[in-house]
């Protein structure tokens, strides 16, 4: 249900491709406007930077940075144990909401390029509902997933919510079995009424409008996370987690595993690693083209984190003062 809280609190969604720094642009808009007295709550829309210990591949910022200033929905789940759309939305939520009252006026700001996360919090879907879990049907479940295959979950899945199948459609496995336990134990899956963000609200898309400059910021990025310790953090993180957990065959992680294995060479890893993101960044536009983007704003090499705040400081400031 929608909150008073939540009619009070100007929310500014930014979005874009990867490495086209957001989260640099987030931070200098925080202390533009942290220099007018205003609060900002900062909130990560990122699906990959919720897991503990995926830092160096995620790109997550610095332990200092967020020290300095907090986001949600960081290092909030271990990766071997479920967690849902849902569970990052009440995060989300009670982050935006949570100190609406005070005199201090205030925004949240969810920055991220998880197109769902986004999309969930200002839509309003996926709030409110249940999130049973029974480990008996999960077991079932997974039991069914290894005899059956996916096409038999989806379906399962499908027959009950729609909206839930149709949100997990290119999820894990793992994501597609949690919504299918929470369709059958009866908990709110996807299919609940839409609730559109009821405070002042904004979407904006951050973009690098020249693609090669893009993919060269991506391949930098590749080896630079190598180069940074990436491998290790991959080891550890295995050493630590079942085998055949998803978030090991993301982005840079699968191949810093497969270098380890001695399958591929690391400069094959970088590659591969970079391609892979490039295709990612590539899927992130196609999804951005049909959401009800309000604002795009280039960003990318050109172009600094203090120049990307400037454009984002009037659209953050208008909001402010449509929450009154």
């Amino acid at each position: 249900m929608i909150t008073p809280a939540e009619r009070a609190t100007p929310l500014l969604a930014v979005a874009g491709p990867t490495a086209v720094g957001k989260s640099a642009a987030v931070l200098a808009l925080a202390a533009l406007l942290e220099r007018d007295g205003v609060r900002t709550v900062l909130i990560s829309a990122d699906s990959r930077q919720v897991f503990r210990g995926f830092d160096i591949g995620t790109d997550k910022l610095p332990a200092e940075v967020l020290a300095a200033r907090p986001h949600a929905g960081i290092d909030v789940a271990e990766a071997d144990q479920p967690f849902t759309l849902y569970d990052w939305l009440a995060i989300a939520r009670e982050a935006a909401t949570g100190t609406t009252g005070s005199e201090t006026p205030q925004i949240a700001i969810a920055v991220g390029g998880t197109g769902l996360y986004h999309r969930g919090l200002l839509r309003g879907f996926l709030t409110g509902g249940a999130r049973p879990h029974d480990p008996e049907i999960r077991a079932r479940l997974e039991r069914e997933l290894a005899e059956e295959g996916r096409e038999h979950i989806e379906a399962q899945l499908r027959g009950l919510s729609p909206a839930a199948a149709d949100a997990v459609a290119n999820a894990s496995p793992r994501r597609i079995l949690r919504a299918l336990e929470i369709a059958q134990l009866g908990g709110d899956s996807m299919a609940t009424e839409e609730e559109p963000w009821s405070g002042p609200n904004a979407y904006v898309l951050l973009d690098e409008p020249d693609l090669a400059a893009h993919r060269t910021k991506i391949a930098e990025r590749a080896a630079a996370q190598f180069a940074g310790g990436l491998v290790a953090e991959a080891k550890a993180l295995a050493a630590r987690l079942p085998a055949g957990t998803p978030a090991l065959s993301g982005i840079g992680y699968r191949e810093a595993l497969q270098y380890l294995a001695g399958d591929i060479t690391e400069e094959k890893a970088v590659t591969h690693s970079s391609g892979r993101s490039w295709a990612y960044a590539r899927r992130q536009r196609t999804w951005y083209r049909g959401e009800p983007i309000t604002h795009t704003i280039h960003a990318g090499a050109l172009q600094t984190p203090e120049e990307v705040a400037a454009a984002l400081y009037p659209i953050a400031r208008s909001l402010i003062e449509q929450g009154g």
